[in-house]
């Protein structure tokens, strides 16, 4: 009997509903670790941003400290609450799709869109994007689907484009746009 009853608790225990994130790899599937706030620190302003040529801030090595003046042909948005809210759940991986489709992922790194946390004037955490390449490189990793980034960047007006020489083009005469303004 109370082998019965031991054998009962251990299903039980086995079979309770874990809130555990899904991701799929081919069709594979690998378990995470439960869900939580990607964006668990205190910072004063989230701006989003698209640059042209990412290599005249990153250079060579992404993990070396950003210097926002370096930021020359950035078009940028600062986030509002809602705005951030969204991000979140896309960083922690809530509005993941599941698919079967396995990313391929280039070598290139150029990260021409990028969120940084702002507590003062200091960065306190970025996260730079590569759509060309499929790659996000972050301070904290995040668990986001790069469709749904895709659709954010574009929802907030920071169009994203697969091709350099039409981001370019695009980019540019949006800065010319806001240089004949004034």
């Amino acid at each position: 009997m109370l082998r019965i009853l031991y054998s009962i608790i251990i299903l039980f225990l086995v079979s309770c509903k874990n809130d555990k994130q899904e991701k799929f790899i081919g069709n594979q599937q690998l378990k995470t670790k439960p869900l939580k706030n990607y964006i668990d620190f205190k910072y004063d302003k989230v701006i989003a941003f698209a640059s042209v040529d990412p290599t005249d801030y990153y250079g060579d090595d992404f993990n070396e400290k950003l210097d926002v003046k370096k930021f020359k042909d950035t078009i940028s948005k600062t986030l509002d609450s809602i705005q951030i809210k969204k991000l979140n759940d896309i960083l922690i991986g809530r509005k993941n799709q599941k698919t079967d489709s396995v990313t391929t992922v280039a070598d290139c790194f150029y990260p021409r869109h990028n969120i940084i946390f702002l507590k003062g004037k200091k960065i306190i955490n970025h996260i730079a994007v590569c759509f060309e390449c499929n790659q996000i490189k972050s301070n904290k990793h995040p668990f986001a689907n790069m469709n749904i980034l895709e659709d954010f960047f574009n929802s907030i007006n920071l169009k994203v484009f697969y091709n350099p020489l039409e981001h370019k083009r695009h980019y540019d005469s949006l800065r010319l746009l806001k240089q004949n303004k004034f």
